[in-house]
Order: structure tokens, then C-alpha cells, then sequence
């Protein structure tokens, strides 16, 4: 996965990435039904060795697969979901690091 760090400098949003490979991506399609018609709920879960923790925040963007493209003013995230439609925003960082170092991991989920 490729993921996109916000970070505020000088008032303004600014994006860098970050390439983890040996990562689990787990999607979910789902709906529920509300008396008002289908509401998507969809989610996605991802797995990080912890020995590869990208310090992720809540916040951050993550794509699945590695990306290079640089975001700026001429290529923006809206651009970078756009592009690329298997991407999450984070809603959930879970440092998971009980255990022996194979079973420890963070585990990224969004929706």
C-alpha cells in the first residue's frame, strides 16, 4: 500500500507518502437497509507487520498498491481518490503489539 501523511505546515495541508509492501488489505462490500433506501457500508481493514509501521494517523489516506504520484496543488487528494478508487481515509489507527513480534501489528481501518 502507498500511504498519503497530512500534515499541516504553515496553516495549510501538506501530503507525503510512503510505500509499506507485506501489508493484509481486507475490503468488505456492504449495505444496510434504513426505511429510507440502502446506505453503503462499505470498510476496509489493513494489516501492518509492526516491524513496518508507517506512523499512521487518523486522517491519512491510504491506496492499495504502491503509487507514486506526488500531491500538489496541480494533483490533489480529491485527484488521488479519484485515480486511484481502492483507497481509504482513516478513521482508525490500533497499535497492536502483544505478543511475539510475528503476531504484533497496526491495524489501519477506514471506510
Amino acid at each position: 500500500m502507498t500511504l498519503y501523511k497530512k500534515t499541516l505546515v504553515n496553516g495549510a495541508d501538506t501530503w507525503s507518502s510512503i510505500q509499506v509492501q507485506g501489508v493484509l488489505w481486507e475490503q468488505k462490500k456492504a449495505a444496510n437497509v434504513l426505511r429510507s433506501g440502502l446506505l453503503a457500508a462499505d470498510s476496509v481493514v489493513i494489516y501492518v507487520p509492526i516491524a513496518r509501521d508507517p506512523s499512521a494517523n487518523i486522517g491519512d489516506v491510504a491506496v492499495k498498491g504502491l503509487v507514486t504520484d506526488v500531491i500538489s496543488s496541480a494533483f490533489t487528494i480529491t485527484a488521488l481518490k479519484a485515480k486511484y478508487p481502492n483507497n481509504i481515509t482513516l478513521k482508525s489507527v490500533d497499535v497492536l503489539d502483544f505478543g511475539s513480534l510475528s503476531m504484533q501489528h497496526v491495524k489501519l481501518s477506514g471506510g
